[in-house]
């Protein structure tokens, strides 16, 4: 099981990893990091509330209220973007001083796992949206 301490480590390094990818464009705040990493939160929280609402939600009232629950995942994803925009705005420093001393096989690893997690939830999204539809 992972616990939230290993779970905030694990967006830290990804918000390291992409301000570090987009430094000249974004600076120290790393606002690119902090969008894609909201995106993954909120495709994931999304990708679980569509399984539950297909088997929950019959398909006519889905498509009756479509526009409401469109609202709901924009607020999500809002939420989201401001409570990532607190927790990491500028903190890239602190996450270069830590990560210093990474080798190139560590990177490559680590940059393979931020890969994966981020296509895990768009994968989840198109699992749950297209093949458990019915």
């Amino acid at each position: 099981m992972i616990s939230a301490g290993k779970m905030n480590f694990f967006f830290e390094y990804i918000y390291y990893r992409i301000t570090q990818l987009f430094f000249k464009r974004d600076g120290r705040t790393g606002f690119t990091g902090i969008a894609i990493i909201s995106l993954m939160q909120t495709l994931f929280v999304e990708a679980i509330l569509i399984g539950i609402g297909n088997r929950v939600i019959a398909a006519s009232t889905r498509a009756l209220h479509a526009k409401q629950f469109g609202y709901i995942g924009a607020a999500i994803a809002l939420y989201f973007m401001i409570y990532n925009y607190k927790k990491y705005n500028g903190k890239y420093n602190k996450y270069r001083y830590y990560w210093k001393e990474e080798t190139k096989e560590t990177r490559l690893l680590k940059g393979c796992y931020i890969l994966l997690a981020f296509l895990f939830p768009i994968a989840l999204v198109i699992i749950f949206g297209v093949h458990w539809e019915k």
